[in-house]
C-alpha cells in the first residue's frame, strides 16, 4: 500500500470512529466514499481493465456501512426481542454474500461478453431483470418497527 493510500484510509477510519462516537450517521457514508475514491484512484493507475477484487470490496463496503448504522441503532433504549441480533447478523451476512455473488456474476458476464453472441445478450437481459427485481424486493421490505 502506498503512503497516500494509507493516509487516506487512516483518515476515513478516523472519520468513521469520530462519527460513531458522536453519533453522526453522515460520517458512515462519508468514510466509505473516501475509501471508494481512493480505490478509484488506485484503479486509474493500473493496467488492468477489470479488477477481480471489486466484488469483494463492494461486499465489504456494504457490510461496513450496515454494521456502522447498526452500531448507531444499538445505542437506543429499545431492546430487541431474543434472537433478533442473530437473525440480523445472518441477514447481513447473506446480503453481503449476495452482493459478492452478484459482483462475481457481473465480472463473469463482462468477461464472456467480449466474445459476443445472442446468448450473451439474453443472459445480460436476464441479469438486469434479476438485479431490478432484487432492488424492488428490498425496497418493498417493510420495517418491522
Amino acid at each position: 500500500m502506498q503512503t497516500g493510500s494509507a493516509t487516506i484510509c487512516a483518515a476515513a477510519l478516523l472519520m468513521l470512529a469520530i462519527g460513531l462516537l458522536l453519533r453522526l450517521p453522515a460520517a458512515i457514508p462519508a468514510a466509505i466514499i473516501l475509501v471508494g475514491i481512493e480505490y478509484a484512484v488506485i484503479l486509474a493507475g493500473q493496467d488492468q481493465a477489470i479488477d477481480p477484487r471489486a466484488p469483494a470490496l463492494a461486499a465489504i463496503f456494504f457490510a461496513a456501512a450496515e454494521l456502522g448504522y447498526w452500531s448507531l441503532e444499538l445505542r437506543d433504549a429499545v431492546a430487541d426481542e431474543p434472537g433478533a441480533y442473530l437473525r440480523r447478523l445472518g441477514l447481513l451476512a447473506g446480503l453481503a454474500l449476495g452482493a459478492l455473488a452478484l459482483g462475481q456474476l457481473l465480472l463473469a458476464l463482462v468477461d464472456v461478453s467480449e466474445r459476443g453472441g445472442i446468448a450473451i445478450e439474453a443472459l445480460g437481459v436476464v441479469a438486469a431483470v434479476a438485479a431490478l427485481a432484487i432492488v424492488v424486493l428490498v425496497g418493498r421490505r417493510e420495517d418491522p418497527g
